[in-house]
């Protein structure tokens, strides 16, 4: 499946690749943690969590969180894990 973003080793703009505290939000959302749980672990508001939810699905151009989770897979934002 093609994507027309940028993966993390091809460079590019800075503001269309997520920030790292919108990585650590990914991740948590990953393994499946609420926005409300995502905002107690990271000491921020859930309406931050929300605001970075938002910006990631924009710069993923994801559909919703398993097309976003795919993606952030698929791009090398997030790995997946060896048994």
């Amino acid at each position: 499946m093609e994507h027309n973003r940028l993966s993390p080793d091809q460079g590019g703009s800075p503001k269309d690749q997520p920030s790292d505290r919108e990585i650590d939000i990914l991740k948590a959302m990953a393994e499946g943690y609420t926005s409300k749980e995502i905002a107690e672990q990271l000491f921020i508001s859930e309406n931050t969590v929300e605001a970075h939810r938002k910006s990631l699905f924009y710069k993923l151009g994801a559909r919703n969180v398993a097309n976003l989770i795919y993606k952030a897979i698929e791009m090398g934002y997030i790995k997946l894990k060896n048994k």
